[in-house]
């Protein structure tokens, strides 16, 4: 099962190395790369928004603000315009 993971911030981190420990194939985007890294030393995939939807069986947001999951969601580029 491919799991797409969007917001790697605190909680998201965590939730993630679980995730990459029990040998998910995870991709990964957070709006700042660098608190991604320690996941992409663990095996996670760096992907755009819209190659996630596109490509994984199930996606997570873990998102700070209804604002933010909106524009994910809706917005022009939004998930829902390109999930498989």
């Amino acid at each position: 099962m491919k799991v797409g993971w969007i917001g790697t911030g605190v909680m998201g981190l965590s939730m993630c190395k679980h995730l990459l420990n029990a040998q998910y194939s995870l991709a990964i985007y957070t709006r700042t790369p660098e608190k991604a890294q320690p996941l992409l030393e663990l095996g996670a995939q760096w992907v755009s928004p819209q190659e996630m939807a596109a490509s994984v069986d199930v996606l997570f947001l873990m998102l700070g603000f209804p604002k933010d999951v909106e524009n994910m969601c809706l917005g022009e580029q939004g998930l829902l315009r390109h999930m498989k």
